[in-house]
């Protein structure tokens, strides 16, 4: 997880090599890794807030910097906090630009919950090209579930989600009622359901579905026809 601020064990790492006239490649060697080039990416990666991958190196950092294991605990200890909060933070902000973007929606329910063939679902469009259900949002709201069921009744099938069982309808963002096919609601939810996201991975970038078909043309705009 990268972060803009400086993370408090990239403070005390790059203090003490201030102090002692060590380079990155340095550190990596007195830490005690073999391979300095794999070693000096998995320093960027700390730095950037990847602990996980930095294990090896973390148990060799009392060693290279000359500290007691003890300074270095506390640093990785305010680094895990520094990290959670900003996560906390971003998870807060993404919430509330959904929230002030959101629109009422439904979408189809097949007997499977994940796509049968997950590649082709994600550069096809992924779930709002198969599994949307476009409502007329001029009409009042007690008119959506009668407006998705209309296209349940005439969807046998959900695109590689095998045959269809129903429908959800999301009409805030904490409120969504799930309807069986007959269009009768036998549960409701405190938010807003949200169908499995498919990305897939460029390099080191996650690149959504629909973005990605978007990208490749292999969706057309939503025209409100299904």
């Amino acid at each position: 997880m990268a972060t803009s601020t400086t993370l408090p064990i990239e403070a005390l790492i790059t203090t003490r090599c201030r102090d002692l006239g060590l380079s990155r490649a340095d550190i990596v060697r007195r830490a005690g890794l073999k391979n300095v080039e794999k070693g000096i990416r998995r320093l960027d990666g700390l730095y950037a807030g990847d602990l996980n991958k930095a294990t090896v190196l973390i148990r060799g950092l009392p060693a290279a910097l000359g500290l007691p294991t003890e300074t270095v605990d506390i640093a990785i200890k305010e680094t895990h906090q520094q990290l959670e909060e900003a996560a906390q933070i971003a998870a807060a902000e993404r919430d509330a630009e959904w929230r002030a973007t959101f629109k009422p929606c439904a979408y189809l329910l097949g007997t499977e919950t994940r796509p049968t063939q997950i590649f082709i679902f994600a550069i096809s469009g992924g779930a709002e090209r198969w599994l949307r259900i476009p409502l007329d949002l001029t009409q009042p709201a007690v008119t959506f579930a009668a407006q998705a069921h209309a296209v349940v009744r005439t969807t046998p099938v959900v695109p590689l989600h095998g045959a269809t069982v129903g429908f959800v309808v999301n009409y805030t963002p904490d409120c969504a009622v799930r309807f069986d096919l007959n269009g009768n609601p036998v549960e409701v939810f405190d938010r807003a359901y949200t169908p499995g996201q498919v990305s897939i991975k460029i390099g080191r970038r996650k690149v959504p579905a629909e973005v990605l078909s978007r990208m490749l043309g292999q969706v057309p705009e939503m025209d409100g026809e299904w």
